[in-house]
């Protein structure tokens, strides 16, 4: 009896949570926190970059509904000159919006992609000449006030080379539960865990190996950004392979700041969130391949990685199936005995139940944490989203060895009501 739960209890641990990564990544992040304390070099104090030595780039494809959020909020902490907006084959208004608000606007026809409009603005308007650092970020985001007062001082250490902001799912109206808020509440946890997690222990200066640096809210030193091919052909999505050109051609540290926040708008549709996900784990996938294999610490915990979450997705979708065979037929599961080192028949009910149970307690913790109760109810539906997740995540792996893109894109349906974007 003991060996079974002892059993269970291990592959629970591995697969109701990111596994192995999860726990040595929060360690490393624990070890991180309490070696900055105290230290002079920890967040904060004067930059030598200022706000009038940044531009801001915001790639836009028939964003009007979004666009004045974003560049209200920007507005706020930084010049309407020094925003440039790359209207990528817009219908709407958002070239007017964007030269109403006193932006510079690029009105690209026809629509050539996300990256390819970013570039041109770049490009255009000279940005790597005229500036010392470039803010890019999406049309559905809005930056938090403080944010470049967290976000600049990183750039004091030469060798940062780009500083990833910290992502925040907005809330839209909090006194009424709805399904149109599940993807929103989902990603509230899935944020808080990856980034404190991983992000946090990846960008510390003895690790640096951070895979991701979010498109929607990033700052690039221009003198690193003027080598990177942003425009790399075939890739749906532009900011994994930003972040691979960074580690790859060692142009400096990707920087992180979980104070230099920036909220986004998550899909309120399954249908949106689907195609979202989808291009992310697919642009993943590209860039894997676009950029193959260089030994390095980076590729030692991105192939640790990979590893773990193939396995992981697989384990995740099969169980539901084993569990219900298991009703059925009464047929165990194989798992691996740590004691003996042997394999030894399992109950996949139990291990269903375990997976679930531990998914609903990180729903708990980061319920507490955000200060969101809510989350409590919309928890429960998360295990089916995760189960969702592998089976795209799977899906793009194998689509990536043939599927190519020119990069345009359809942007997913926007909310125009009132919205929360803090606690």
């Amino acid at each position: 009896m003991t060996e079974t739960v002892a059993v269970n209890l291990t592959m629970m641990l591995l697969s109701a949570s990111l596994g192995v990564n999860i726990a040595f990544w929060c360690m490393v992040g624990m070890i991180r926190f309490i070696s900055e304390i105290g230290s002079p070099s920890k967040i904060g104090g004067r930059s030598a970059i200022g706000i009038s030595d940044v531009a801001v780039v915001i790639p836009a494809h028939n964003e009007e509904i979004a666009l004045p959020k974003c560049i209200k909020a920007l507005t706020a902490v930084i010049p309407a000159r020094q925003i440039y907006v790359a209207s990528d084959g817009s219908r709407d208004r958002t070239v007017a919006i964007a030269r109403a608000h006193g932006c510079r606007v690029l009105d690209i026809q026809p629509n050539a992609g996300k990256a390819k409009a970013i570039d041109k603005a770049i490009r255009n308007y000279r940005l790597c000449d005229r500036y010392e650092a470039v803010l890019i970020q999406d049309a559905d985001s809005e930056i938090d006030q403080h944010y470049f007062e967290h976000a600049l001082p990183l750039f004091n250490d030469p060798k940062v080379a780009v500083v990833a902001g910290h992502v925040l799912s907005r809330w839209r109206d909090q006194r009424r539960l709805g399904m149109d808020m599940l993807y929103a509440a989902y990603r509230t946890r899935l944020y808080r865990i990856l980034q404190t997690a991983f992000q946090y222990g990846q960008s510390w200066k003895w690790t640096n190996v951070s895979y991701i640096a979010p498109g929607f809210a990033s700052v690039y030193r221009t003198s690193a950004l003027r080598q990177i091919d942003i425009t790399a052909p075939g890739l749906v999505i532009e900011d994994f392979n930003m972040t691979f050109e960074v580690q790859h051609k060692r142009l400096g540290r990707v920087a992180y700041s979980p104070k230099a926040r920036c909220w986004s708008e998550d899909p309120f549709s399954l249908n949106d969130y689907r195609k979202q996900v989808q291009r992310w784990y697919l642009g993943f996938w590209q860039t894997v391949w676009r950029h193959g294999f260089w030994p390095s610490r980076f590729w030692l915990s991105l192939g640790g990685l990979l590893a773990e979450l193939l396995v992981i997705s697989i384990f995740a979708l099969s169980l539901p199936f084993a569990a219900l065979l298991y009703l059925v037929t009464s047929l165990e599961m194989p798992a691996i005995s740590l004691s003996e080192l042997a394999m030894r028949p399992v109950s996949p009910l139990g291990l269903l139940v375990l997976f679930l149970a531990f998914d609903y307690t990180l729903t708990i913790v980061v319920s507490i944490i955000e200060c969101r109760p809510s989350l409590l109810v919309y928890g429960v539906a998360f295990p089916v989203i995760r189960l969702l997740d592998a089976a795209l995540f799977l899906r793009a792996l194998f689509k990536s060895f043939s599927a190519k893109s020119d990069g345009r894109w359809i942007s997913p349906e926007r909310y125009a009501g009132i919205v929360s974007i803090g606690r």
